[in-house]
């Protein structure tokens, strides 16, 4: 098992890219995915990047970087990406970025941490 410290910079590392972070957002928000609709969600978070650019990216650096880290799984170009149980480790600084970035509306990668109040009545 590796230290603390390789745990966080190997998450600090692979958040650190814009791309990758919209990635996971898009996979925890639709599940599985097309790299070409994670392409689509890319793009729409930045009208400034070009699809066919952000395309290759995706296929060449950030999918294989996510997939070599257990974070996806993701065989191809023309393949199927879904998030992998190694996504649990960055759910702690994954959640701030999606706080900050403004990505609320995905849920948490790490099922069961959802709490229910119940009121138990006046206090």
């Amino acid at each position: 098992m590796s230290s603390i410290h390789e745990r966080i910079d190997r998450s600090c590392d692979l958040l650190r890219s814009a791309y990758r972070r919209r990635v996971i957002y898009a996979l925890r928000r639709n599940g599985p995915s097309m790299t070409d609709e994670l392409a689509d969600a890319v793009v729409s978070a930045d009208v400034s990047d070009d699809r066919k650019r952000v395309l290759a990216s995706l296929v060449h650096t950030h999918l294989p970087k996510l997939a070599e880290a257990d974070v996806v799984e993701y065989d191809g170009p023309e393949e199927l990406v879904s998030l992998s149980d190694g996504v649990e480790d960055l759910e702690p600084l994954l959640s701030v970025a999606a706080r900050e970035e403004g990505d609320l509306e995905t849920p948490s990668a790490v099922e069961g941490c959802a709490t229910n109040v119940v009121s138990t009545g006046p206090e």
